[in-house]
This record gives structure tokens, C-alpha cells and sequence, in this order.
């Protein structure tokens, strides 16, 4: 199917598209004519659109389109670039909250387990970890929300579960600020509350200024990512790898018995393992490394 024609199915003008996928008008013309190929989030996005889209000559009556162009979630205020220099630079778009929350759907069984792992290689602000981290919280909330103590440390796990990598600066700060505010505010917290620190402390270790394709820090060094472990009672178990031994450890299949005798070759070795740490001592790190 041409773009031309998913677009109108998705009932879409050129301006919608350009205006809500951070695209020039110059830039949909061309997808429109054919010149160029659109963006395989633009063509799935207008996939999604078209299968909630009324059947074939059953149109919604027209105050009803306009409630939904005026309040649906495609059409929000709803920032996707920050500027068209970072755009050309990085080719930095964010994904549209609407979007997100459809493709969180076709996982939605692993969004809703509070230890599942889930890393972002290109985070941005957090628009995917953020609506990873709410999901994880609800389903806190929906097994442990009649004890304060279960319900504080599991709310802990599910932010140790959500890993990011982003190349700008100011887009992991914001990233890390977003996470920290939606867990302090399942939680209730203020800034002097040791899980307020401890959670700092976890997303300044699990979201990383860095380029995941060089698999290098912002300061040169190599990437390394936290496992972290809820041994009950309060404890969390923590044992750092870097991300380029993962990335050669996962080429070994564990279900093949060809591999089986490599379970303690130094692939699978952490770089550094750490005494078992309670939310008290997350907390003295956290406010040790702000000085």
C-alpha cells in the first residue's frame, strides 16, 4: 500500500503528518509522492492508527471526530523534537506517548512483571522507561499494596529492573529526573527519604550517558551495567557486567550442551560483585556521591 493511501485510511492529512511526526513539509511530500520512503515508525504508526480506524463507510459524526482530533492522543501537544538541529544531528525524534502505550501492549504480560528486565538503548527523556516503570508500579500496587515494607521494596525492584542508554546529556538527565519523579510519587516521597536516595542512586548506575553502539561512556570507558537482585528481607544483591561481555556472552546458546561447560568461563563472570545492600546503605552511596 502506498503512503498516500495508509495515510488517508488513518484519516490524516500531509499537515497532521508533518506536525505530529516532527517531519518538514517538503519531507512528507516526498513520502507522499513517492520519491522518498517514509520512516519505518511513521509507516507503523499509521498502521496502528488504521486498525482502530471505523470500518469502511461507517464514519463517526463529525462532533465526535472532533472531540477525538482535538483531545485524542495522536493529536496532544505533545513534544517530539526539540529542535530541527538535533533532528539533522542525531536524528533525535521522540516516539508519541500514544504509541508507546500500543506498543507496550504487545508485551504487556512482561511490563506487568516487576523483576523483568527491560533496557532502552536510546532512551531520550524516558518516554518508553517511564510507562515501563508506571506498569511495574501498578502491578506493586496490585500484590503488595497492603504492606508498606513489601510495597516500598518491590517498588525498588521494578526501578532496578529498567535500564537506559542516551547519547545526550541533557536527555539522560531529564531521563533520570522523570524516572525518579514517577517512583517518588507512587511512593510519597520527599528528597530526605532514604528510598528517595536509594532510587537515585540505583537510576545513576541503570541509566547511562553513553552511545550504545560503541558501547562506550560519555567519558571514553566501557559501559557496564548493574544486576540487581532482591534477596528478601529488605536486601538487594548487585553485580556489575559490562555491556560488551554480555553482548559476546549472548552469542553462546545456553540450551545447547555444546556451551554448557562454559558457565564459569570469564564471559560469564560479573566485573565485580558487592556485599548485599539495604535501602539505608543505597542511600549513604547516593548522598556520598552528591557530596
Amino acid at each position: 500500500m502506498s503512503f498516500s493511501s495508509a495515510r488517508a485510511e488513518a484519516g490524516l492529512t500531509l499537515e497532521d503528518v508533518a506536525q505530529n511526526f516532527g517531519a518538514s513539509p517538503e519531507a512528507v511530500s516526498a513520502w507522499e509522492e513517492g520519491t522518498k520512503p517514509p520512516p519505518p515508525h511513521v509507516v507503523r504508526s499509521l498502521e496502528l492508527l488504521r486498525e482502530d480506524a471505523p470500518p469502511p463507510g461507517i464514519a463517526p459524526p463529525q462532533r465526535e471526530f472532533e472531540a477525538i482530533r482535538d483531545e485524542g492522543p495522536l493529536f496532544k501537544s505533545e513534544r517530539l523534537i526539540k529542535s530541527k538541529k538535533r533532528v539533522a544531528d542525531h536524528g533525535e525524534v521522540f516516539t508519541p506517548a500514544w504509541l508507546v502505550e500500543k506498543m507496550l501492549d504487545l508485551v504487556k504480560g512482561e511490563t506487568e512483571r516487576i523483576d523483568s528486565r527491560f533496557l532502552e538503548p536510546a532512551c531520550g527523556s524516558g518516554n518508553f522507561l517511564v510507562p515501563i516503570l508506571q506498569r511495574k508500579l501498578a502491578a506493586v500496587e496490585a500484590r503488595y499494596g497492603r504492606s508498606a515494607f513489601e510495597k516500598r521494596n518491590y517498588a525498588l525492584l521494578a526501578l532496578t529492573s529498567c535500564y537506559g542508554i542516551e547519547l545526550l546529556a541533557d536527555n539522560i538527565a531529564e531521563c533520570r529526573a522523570n524516572m525518579l519523579g514517577a517512583f517518588a510519587d507512587y511512593l510519597r516521597l520527599d528528597e530526605e527519604d532514604d528510598l528517595y536516595r536509594a532510587g537515585s542512586e540505583v537510576l545513576s548506575l541503570n541509566l547511562i550517558h553513553g552511545d550504545a553502539m560503541t558501547m562506550k561512556t560519555g567519558a571514553g570507558g566501557p559501559i557496564t551495567f548493574v544486576e540487581w537482585g532482591y534477596l528478601g528481607r529488605g536486601k538487594f544483591q548487585r553485580r556489575d557486567f559490562r555491556l560488551d561481555t554480555l553482548t559476546k556472552a549472548s552469542s553462546f546458546r545456553e540450551e545447547s550442551p555444546l556451551f554448557r561447560h562454559l558457565g564459569s568461563h570469564e564471559l560469564f563472570q560479573p566485573a565485580a560483585s558487592f556485599p548485599p545492600m539495604t535501602v539505608r546503605d543505597l542511600a549513604a552511596r547516593d548522598r556520598e556521591r552528591r557530596g
